[in-house]
């Protein structure tokens, strides 16, 4: 039984019913406490819904440490309900246990989720791709095909050049039935060419001579070629058209004037003797290399369908085999 202290200020004795009553009213507040810390522990042991869902969130780690937590503050309170004669403890020292219980819980809960996710979303690692490797056949380069021939230096193809143009000539000639001869060899892709693409059979030269048939020159200022009657003649070089004679007067019958400039110089090329109405070309008209400018005849002093052909070097004529065999 606890009696009350005596206080400071005196007062009068009690009676003896008063001292009764004193007594019964602390025995009943004894029987009434043991009933309130079951209670008090009965609340610190069965947290509420909001703490049960966040201790259910939560890892083993952090329902163990509620359990052990709860566990301490039952622990602590059975000594208590257990001795009567124990002073009451406050309410609040309970309230304060159960809420740190309660922060320790939700803080171990966050660092749990926490090292969850950094897991969850860690970065693939892609194997890396393989090298690019180049393969290369074995063996020798391959031949580059340039305008239109196989060739691997500029060799080859100077040969694959002339080895096609040939062809084509001698396709031409055969096609034409031109009368050949080893009198010259033509260079077609030279900017002076023969007047034949192959060469021809030549009757006379340049120079002094015998009459023939006692009706020619003595002089004889070109060279004669001897194709056949009717075979194509060409241009010697590009240039201009200076004068058509298309009328059979004696001398160089029907016959076409070009003037050049080959190498800085004045150049004129005659075409005589050639078949009456032929001529392609007209006075004035610009021309190019192996261009066809008439057809060989025999008009003219002629003993025979023959080109006479004149190379002038400023007016002044030459030997056209010497002159056509250094710039073709």
């Amino acid at each position: 039984m606890t009696l009350t202290p005596p206080s400071d200020t005196p007062s009068a004795p009690l009676t003896r019913r008063a001292l009764r009553e004193q007594e019964r009213a602390a025995e009943a507040a004894s029987s009434r406490r043991p009933l309130v810390r079951a209670a008090e522990v009965t609340a610190v042991a069965r947290p509420s819904a909001a703490q049960a869902a966040v201790v259910t969130r939560t890892p083993a780690v952090s329902t163990a440490v509620v359990a052990r937590a709860s566990s301490a503050a039952a622990s602590s309170a059975a000594p208590a309900a257990a001795s009567r004669p124990a002073p009451r403890r406050p309410r609040w020292k309970a309230a304060v246990a159960l809420s740190f219980a309660a922060l320790l819980a939700a803080a171990t809960s966050l660092s749990a989720i926490e090292t969850t996710d950094s897991f969850a979303y860690a970065p693939e690692v892609q194997a890396a791709p393989a090298a690019q490797e180049l393969l290369t056949a074995s063996g020798t380069a391959a031949s580059v095909w340039r305008d239109g021939y196989q060739a691997t230096t500029p060799e080859e193809l100077a040969a694959a050049k002339a080895a096609a143009r040939a062809a084509e000539v001698a396709a031409k000639v055969a096609s034409i039935g031109f009368r050949t001869a080893s009198t010259y060899t033509n260079n077609p892709d030279s900017a002076v060419q023969w007047p034949f693409p192959v060469g021809v059979p030549i009757s006379d030269g340049f120079g002094p001579r015998s009459s023939p048939g006692g009706i020619g020159s003595t002089n004889h200022k070109g060279v004669d070629f001897t194709p056949g009657q009717g075979k194509p003649i060409s241009a010697v070089a590009s240039g201009v058209v200076r004068l058509v004679n298309g009328s059979d007067n004696g001398g160089l019958g029907v016959y076409v004037v070009v003037d050049h400039v080959i190498d800085g110089q004045n150049v004129s090329s005659w075409y005589g003797h050639m078949l009456s109405g032929s001529p392609v070309v007209t006075e004035g008209q610009a021309v190019v290399v192996g261009q066809q400018l008439g057809s060989v005849g025999n008009t003219g002093t002629s003993t025979g369908a023959h080109l006479h052909l004149e190379i002038h070097l400023d007016e002044t004529p030459v030997d056209p085999i010497a002159w056509l065999t250094a710039h073709n």
